[in-house]
């Protein structure tokens, strides 16, 4: 028990370190080092605390069972010393059994030390196991599908989602034929992007059905639905790798010439050049080194060399200013080309050429169109334009 609480604790502070180290422009920002410094204290004051419990319990049982140890050494000679006394046992048989005994104390001792490390042991696997036994929720059907390369047909039948109780999406129905570009727009928490993390399976949908080529999506092999979609996020996530892993991490075996070409098309060979060792520069930690823009390209790279035809991208240039949304906004034109295209943008600027608007609001599409249409409709879409364009 004192080993899984430990493991806890110590978990606790490594939590904190990284929250802490991730965060240091905030807390020095707003002054608030001394803040940090001071939970960091008590949470290691609390596992030093535990540490003293443990050490505790662990120095005892060595001295308890050497007591124990001698109680039962001086039984054991009482009683063989009455018996010899009395004749019922000789004193050879006596001494014997005295000798095998002394033969079993030292191992029986070692036995005791590597008990505490098999507890210590068990404690910290406990945790770990959890982790391991974990049932995915999100699993192949017995009977899937294998594919290879989908045309990028999508279609949303009568799709329903909720998060626990709260219903997030109602009667989705949508299509998106080949090659076509759909835009989500509408306020935030309308459930634009629970709507397109359906398509790869993130979750599941709980009516209703996603179908790709006419295949319902949770009758396809899970590992060959992700090969077909490519997804852009907000969130750049870059590993501290090289330039050239970044790029290549959704297709490994792509050669320096692949790479090359997907950092062209993306507007990032330029800037990877003049990096002191050009495609084979370490960015650092979720790619530290560039500026918001290089960093947005780089994954713009990535998924222009992993050539899916179905692609998914939430808010790509929401976080740019306008020279970096601009290079980032050419990049994409030809990321989308000739494939299907699911696009969430507040800013409606980077959406007026879609094929299709579909405006969301509380987890319903309120209307579907083209920019013009939905002008002229005089609905959600044109109240959000015109917040933005008064």
């Amino acid at each position: 028990r004192l080993s899984k609480e430990g493991q806890g604790k110590m978990g606790n502070i490594a939590s904190i370190l990284q929250e802490t180290f991730s965060g240091i422009k905030v807390i020095k920002a707003f002054g608030l080092e001394d803040r940090e410094i001071e939970k960091f204290k008590n949470h290691n004051l609390a596992f030093y605390a535990y540490q003293r419990r443990s050490i505790r319990y662990e120095s005892l049982s060595t001295p308890l069972t050497e007591v124990i140890t001698s109680f039962g050494v001086a039984a054991v000679v009482w009683v063989g010393g009455a018996n010899v006394m009395s004749g019922r046992t000789t004193a050879a048989e006596f001494f014997s059994f005295v000798a095998a005994m002394v033969m079993m104390y030292n191992p029986i001792k070692k036995l005791n030390g590597d008990y505490n490390v098999m507890q210590r042991s068990i404690g910290a696997s406990e945790r770990v196991f959890e982790i391991i036994d974990a049932e995915p929720e999100i699993i192949d059907a017995l009977d899937a599908v294998s594919i290879s390369r989908a045309r990028g047909d999508v279609e949303f039948r009568d799709v329903s989602f909720s998060y626990g109780d709260e219903e997030v999406l109602k009667g989705i129905s949508l299509t998106a034929s080949k090659g076509e570009v759909v835009a989500l727009v509408g306020p935030s928490g309308g459930g634009k992007t629970t709507l397109v993390s359906l398509i790869p399976r993130f979750y599941d949908v709980k009516s209703g059905a996603i179908f790709v080529d006419g295949l319902d999506i949770r009758t396809l092999v899970l590992s060959d639905l992700l090969h077909q979609i490519a997804l852009v996020d907000q969130e750049t996530i870059l590993f501290n790798d090289t330039i050239a892993n970044n790029i290549r991490y959704g297709r490994t075996d792509a050669t320096d010439a692949d790479v090359e070409a997907a950092a062209l098309a993306a507007f990032a060979h330029d800037f990877i050049m003049e990096m002191p060792e050009g495609y084979l520069t370490n960015i650092g930690d979720r790619g530290v080194r560039l500026s918001g823009g290089q960093r947005q390209r780089l994954c713009i790279a990535r998924a222009i060399l992993k050539d899916a035809p179905i692609l998914i991208l939430d808010e790509a240039t929401s976080a740019l200013d306008t020279e970096s949304e601009q290079m980032v906004q050419k990049a994409l034109e030809n990321l989308m080309e000739n494939r299907t295209t699911f696009v969430i943008a507040h800013r409606l600027s980077t959406i007026f050429r879609a094929d299709k608007i579909v405006a969301v609001e509380n987890g319903a599409i309120q209307e579907i169109g083209t920019h013009a249409e939905l002008l002229a409709a005089n609905g959600l879409y044109k109240r959000l334009y015109d917040m933005q364009f008064r």
